[in-house]
């Protein structure tokens, strides 16, 4: 019966989830080279043909859908991690016929967020309670953010996947001893580098919390424990090679250019990517109740952490690891909090726990048993209102610091509205019941996501184009359409005329603020 639940939440998650798949568009760095490269990686593994590595050639015949030669960045394989896109390019075939091509990529994010939803419920479960399992899944879940990477983000949400079960996994393997539970824990962590770097700083968080809970676990066994940490790294390096063929052919000149690669993000970033505090996205994107939890449970787990409590040492190690690594000097974000969602597991713990906590001092002081889960079904209410009332643009959700996406527009805050152009599919479908033959597209923001999927989703009749000038878009034969979303970094001066002239002839808002538009320019 302990399974019962947590396996209801997973079959509400798929069935919801493949009825809302069709709401999201292919999103920004997707369109750029992570279909491409997770394409070119699973026809790799099923045929091992190394003309599938030559990521210059075309070796598809014609008319193979979907058509990603148009991904602008296949010919920089260091940048595209291959995990997440790999399993998604197979889940894509898997499902050929019964989805959109595109969405069969996605789909693979219903299956890993299952696994992590069983993975954090039973873990949560087993340290604390049922109550305590249930209220913080549904947070974790429910987080209009979290929705919003799961239906539209390939990357950040598979690495979120991978980071929380490989840190779960050496939790409960490290308190019973387990030689085998740490190499798996291993394993996994394995497919976290192999899908976003993020994943270096995970044995920070094993290292803070081995030094901080102490060996007691392995009392008289702590040479077999060193043993299993260092095996457990070596197997993640393992992983990490093998599910890269890219690596292949010069392993240490390509892992270099990866490294480097790297390198390059960690100084680098615009200024526009450095204006956006990770504290500040956390406060302004996480629904209210939840932050109150969040922020309710701190002092608990402080005060228990500093006993060597083993969960609250866990929690919190997890927790200042990723907050130090957001804190270093020349640290960037930008996209809201996606660049770090392995931060959301272990506070959303935190959360449930404490929700469950403050409810049993309520019955307590007030002897009123109606309240014994009061606190918890609020915060959960209250998170599932604030994703429904953002769905389908969960990636447009501001809470009431801001006052709303109007709010986060009117006080610039970066990346506010729909940065990502999961809305794209909602103004392809306008066209198609409304442009007349022959009509031109220009989508001068994020177009090479409308322009990937055009040959799928687009009436062949009408022609797309990234981007034209005035003068241009004014002397195109036939009707001229222009498509965008708000992203100000991105703006050209098409849609700045636009935006100044000319009222929209379809437009999709939240919280009286426009997320999409679509003009006739001519």
């Amino acid at each position: 019966m302990r399974w019962l639940v947590p396996l209801l939440l997973v079959g509400v998650l798929l069935v919801a989830g493949f009825s809302e798949l069709d709401q999201y568009n292919v999103t920004w760095d997707a369109a750029l080279g992570e279909l491409f490269f997770g394409q070119r990686y699973v026809s790799y593994f099923t045929t091992f043909d190394a003309k599938y590595l030559d990521f210059d050639a075309d070796p598809y015949p014609p008319g193979h859908v979907p058509d990603l030669r148009l991904s602008t960045m296949r010919e920089q394989p260091w940048e595209f991690l291959p995990v997440g896109f790999t399993l998604a390019a197979a889940t894509s075939q898997l499902l050929r016929g019964s989805l959109d091509p595109f969405d069969g990529f996605y789909a693979v994010n219903l299956f890993t967020g299952a696994l992590l939803l069983l993975v954090f419920y039973r873990w949560v479960e087993r340290v604390a309670s049922t109550a305590a399992a249930l209220t913080s899944t549904l947070l974790l879940f429910l987080m209009p953010r979290i929705v919003c990477d799961l239906f539209a983000n390939l990357k950040d949400f598979s690495e979120l996947v991978f980071f929380a079960i490989a840190l779960l996994l050496f939790q409960q393997a490290y308190e019973r001893a387990s030689f085998g539970g740490i190499l798996a824990a291993g394993a996994v962590w394995g497919l976290a580098l192999g899908t976003k770097a993020n994943a270096f700083f995970l044995p920070f968080v094993v290292i803070v919390y081995v030094l901080w809970r102490g060996t007691e676990p392995w009392r008289g066994r702590e040479r077999k424990l060193f043993i299993a940490l260092i095996a457990a790294g070596v197997v993640a390096t393992a992983v990490f090679f093998v599910t890269w063929p890219y690596l292949w052919a010069a392993p240490v000149k390509r892992v270099g250019n990866y490294l480097q690669y790297i390198s390059g993000r960690a100084r680098g970033g615009t200024a526009e990517e450095n204006l956006a505090p990770w504290l500040q996205m956390v406060l302004i994107t996480t629904p209210p109740l939840t932050l109150l939890l969040m922020a309710a449970a701190v002092p608990l787990v402080v005060r228990r952490a500093a006993r060597r409590e083993p969960v609250s040492v866990f929690l919190l190690s997890w927790v200042l690891v990723v907050v130090a690594r957001l804190s270093l000097p020349g640290a960037i974000n930008f996209d809201g909090v996606r660049h770090f969602l392995e931060l959301f597991p272990p506070l959303a713990a935190m959360a449930g726990m404490a929700a469950v906590e403050i409810s049993a001092w309520l019955v307590s002081r007030w002897k009123a048993i109606a309240l014994r889960h009061a606190v918890a079904a609020i915060a959960v209410a209250a998170s599932a209102y604030a994703t429904v009332s953002s769905h389908p643009f969960e990636t447009t959700y501001f809470n009431f610091v801001t006052g709303g996406l109007s709010g986060a527009y009117q006080r610039g805050i970066p990346q506010a509205g729909d940065y990502w152009g999961a809305s794209y599919r909602h103004g392809i479908r306008w066209l198609n019941q409304h442009a007349p033959r022959g009509s031109q597209l220009i989508v001068p923001i994020a177009g090479h996501t409308v322009v990937l999927v055009a040959p799928v989703r687009l009436r062949p009749d009408i022609s797309v184009r990234i981007n034209a000038s005035i003068e241009k878009a004014r002397s195109l034969p036939g009707p001229v359409y222009l498509m965008f979303v708000l992203r100000r970094e991105w703006s050209t001066e098409l849609d700045r005329d636009a935006l100044k002239r000319l009222q929209p002839v379809a437009e999709w808002r939240r919280d009286g603020a426009p997320v999409l538009l679509i003009y006739r320019y001519k």
